[in-house]
């Protein structure tokens, strides 16, 4: 069997910790190509624009300012070069973090992530999930492995937004700041429920769902800070409540986030394999998932699973722990010495004698 991961060389994860790190400093991102400034003549002087591509391959113009040799004009067009270039330097460093076997998305997935930090949505508490997630922790703990591409983005509201006091967003409108036409649509999973789903007209297959923590999956669960109607989805609380900084990364853009904890994430992939009814490759997908952090983790953080697991809600246990058994043959596979951890650990879990999680280990995590 093919090994379910390969480790990049440290020299190479030392790069990606450099552009990961830079990227944390971002402030408000530019969604779009790099693009050039334009001086245009009008009567009374020249004028500056910059001139890009947005994320549909639109050519954009976006005024700096003028006429030229005016204190304010001047100081505008050195800071939309400076932005220009650290765009390019952005650029640069995906191309080649990419050909070296990092995970990216596409470029609509990528503005659109964008559009959310620019609003500092995933700092007020929002957390992705789902393969994009998967890509980014793949990416931070610097492994090669088997990827999905997606055009979906899940992602979770566990709590309250932390915006400034008396701020109420519409998630629509934040959505459209990527230059993207979303539309609202409704999800069809509970007749009369107001959840809603966000989507680009048409034939284009970009979702984006924003989920809240809750026992009846699909139900319609009102978040009053973003304006909109959230889907209700067991157990996301205990996937999100350890979570960790990370950066997802596009052609055009780096953009920082939050995703849960690998060992979380695992986890919950393994409860949630169990729960699908007649979904067969998602249900192969999320024990592939689970299964390749396991061995992961073993590797590098022996009893995080073990921890993770034992921390799994009470109610869920029992389905969790189906999907552990089905993706002990792929860790086994992988490696016996992570295979026969695994398999304590499940027996641990089995006999409730399982490490209780310690809270010391969220310093491997840090959340901004």
């Amino acid at each position: 069997m093919k090994p379910l991961f390969t480790t990049h060389p440290a020299t190479i994860q030392t790069e990606f910790e450099n552009v990961r790190q830079s990227a944390q400093t971002q402030g408000t991102l530019h969604i779009g190509t790099p693009g050039t400034i334009e001086k245009r003549e009008r009567g009374d002087g020249v004028f500056l624009y910059h001139r890009y591509y947005d994320a549909n391959g639109k050519p954009c113009d976006k005024y700096i300012g003028g006429p030229t040799g005016n204190h304010a004009a001047d100081i505008a067009i050195v800071l939309a070069q400076q932005g220009i270039d650290r765009t390019k330097q952005d650029v640069n460093s995906v191309k080649m973090l990419r050909k070296l076997g990092f995970v990216c998305m596409d470029d609509k997935a990528g503005a659109t992530l964008a559009a959310l930090h620019n609003f500092a949505l995933f700092e007020a508490g929002l957390t992705l999930i789902g393969s994009h997630a998967y890509g980014a922790i793949l990416n931070k703990l610097g492994v090669i492995a088997q990827s999905y591409l997606t055009e979906d983005i899940d992602i979770v509201r566990s709590h309250p937004l932390h915006l400034a006091a008396g701020v109420n967003l519409a998630f629509l409108d934040v959505l459209k700041t990527s230059n993207l036409p979303f539309i609202k649509v409704a999800t069809g999973l509970r007749p009369g429920d107001s959840a809603v789903t966000h989507k680009l007209p048409g034939a284009e297959r970009l979702l984006v769902d924003l989920l809240v923590n809750g026992s009846e999956t699909g139900k319609s669960v009102a978040v009053p800070e973003l304006g909109v109607h959230a889907q209700a989805v067991p157990f996301m609380r205990y996937l999100v409540e350890d979570r960790m900084e990370a950066i997802t990364m596009s052609k055009n853009l780096i953009v920082p986030v939050h995703v849960p904890s690998p060992e979380r994430f695992a986890v919950h992939k393994m409860f949630s394999a169990m729960s699908r009814n007649n979904q067969f490759a998602k249900t192969e997908k999320d024990l592939l998932q689970a299964a390749t952090l396991v061995c992961v983790l073993e590797a590098r953080y022996p009893g995080e699973i073990d921890e993770a697991m034992s921390a799994f809600p009470s109610t869920g246990k029992a389905v969790m722990l189906k999907g552990a058994i089905r993706a002990l043959d792929q860790v086994q596979q992988h490696s016996a010495q992570a295979g026969e951890a695994f398999a304590q650990a499940i027996a641990n879990v089995r006999s409730g004698t399982a490490t209780a999680p310690v809270p010391a280990k969220k310093k491997r995590h840090p959340e901004a």
